[in-house]
């Protein structure tokens, strides 16, 4: 007999459920996606319009173009993943979440984070990412309390500037920051970044890490083996912020990882504690304390579906997950969210189930859980 497959997202259907989350529980996914409009030509000033980065839509999907050169991936119809109203637009993505009982919604670029690995101007990189925060703060503001847009920091080319601009998203009113979890010409332990940790520390906003699309693999078997792989990729970034020193000297600091999933965290955390001991007499720089403690200060994972990681909830610190929906990717919830929910109410005391699918997304990110569910409702 054949397996179903599960349809695409653009086809997906939210089915109707009687269950909800205890009464008094706010939902908060700490991780989900949008389509940026063709809004660079617009934004921009005028001497850089011409080389503007370009989003066009068609029937074969969303196509982007910097300086007349595509950046598609071929023979791939986007639309299957990214097709779904509620990508671009705002009401049919609130439709959805009041479906699957989510009251708020964290939001991260599509195709933006690109314009690092495919504009070599780093002054022209800063301005794209200006006009595109710019329009972000004003797409959070048309839902207040209902989604929260998350900011692309491009100081890391400039980390002197990283504080000042900061300030400038905090004054747009961004709560959430990202940086890039992979620069391809920047080593975030290198000596001359550590302004760029200062700034973010001296914001009070925490700065988010999101899996980057895994391309490396080709010929049989590559599309299961690139995505499985890219699912959890954080290992190493945070052992390099933890090994550094950077978590150490920026106790201030949140870091959450993003779309990772939380079940490699206590394996990752035994096995640095254990090389930090076993090799402690030649690592450099000498930490005050063992690797994961520095997790637990200030440290935190997203995951979509992770029965092993919930499983995990006392190795991990329950109140370092942090639950999403990752909307509406092809390996997110959508259309099973209530039943995911659902699965960690049944595995978690109801008190920190709660915490895992809201309360600790409040907490990170210091949100008004009685105004998020009053715009609710």
């Amino acid at each position: 007999m054949a397996r179903m497959s599960t349809p695409w997202p653009v086809d997906r259907r939210i089915p109707e459920t009687t269950w909800r989350p205890p009464a008094g529980t706010v939902v908060i996914s700490a991780d989900d996606h949008l389509v940026e409009p063709d809004l660079w030509v617009e934004r921009l000033p005028a001497a850089d319009r011409d080389r503007a980065p370009r989003i066009h839509r068609d029937e074969l999907g969303y196509h982007v173009t910097i300086e007349g050169a595509s950046f598609d991936q071929p023979g791939f119809n986007s639309l299957v993943v990214e097709g779904r109203p509620g990508m671009g637009d705002l009401e049919a993505r609130l439709v959805d979440m009041d479906a699957e009982a989510v009251d708020a919604s964290f939001l991260f670029a599509g195709r933006a984070m690109g314009l690092f690995t495919q504009i070599d101007d780093k002054d022209f990189v800063v301005r794209c990412y200006d006009a595109y925060n710019e329009w972000l703060a004003e797409l959070q503001a048309q839902a207040p309390e209902r989604i929260y847009g998350v900011a692309v920091l491009p100081t890391m080319y400039r980390p002197e500037t990283t504080a000042a601009y900061c300030r400038k998203l905090a004054d747009l009113g961004f709560v959430a920051i990202q940086l890039p979890s992979h620069p391809r010409d920047v080593r975030y332990n290198a000596s001359a970044m550590e302004p760029l940790w200062d700034g973010i520390e001296e914001s009070g906003i925490p700065v988010s890490f999101h899996i980057g699309a895994s391309g490396t693999q080709r010929g049989a078997g590559a599309l299961g083996t690139s995505v499985t792989a890219a699912l959890q990729p954080f290992r190493e970034l945070w052992c390099m912020l933890a090994f550094s020193g950077i978590l150490e000297r920026h106790p201030g600091m949140k870091v959450v990882f993003t779309e990772g999933g939380i079940s490699w965290v206590p394996a990752a955390l035994f096995d640095a504690d254990k090389q930090y001991k076993a090799y402690e007499t030649e690592v450099r720089p000498k930490l005050r304390e063992l690797p994961s403690f520095y997790w637990f200060r200030q440290c935190y994972a997203t995951f979509m579906n992770d029965p092993a990681g919930v499983r995990l909830a006392d190795m991990i610190g329950y109140e370092h997950m942090l639950w999403s929906v990752d909307y509406p990717h092809p390996e997110g919830n959508l259309g099973e969210n209530v039943d995911v929910m659902r699965s960690i109410f049944e595995h978690l005391p109801e008190s920190q189930a709660r915490a895992v699918v809201g309360g600790n997304a409040a907490n990170v990110w210091g949100l008004d859980l009685d105004a998020i569910s009053a715009a609710r409702n």
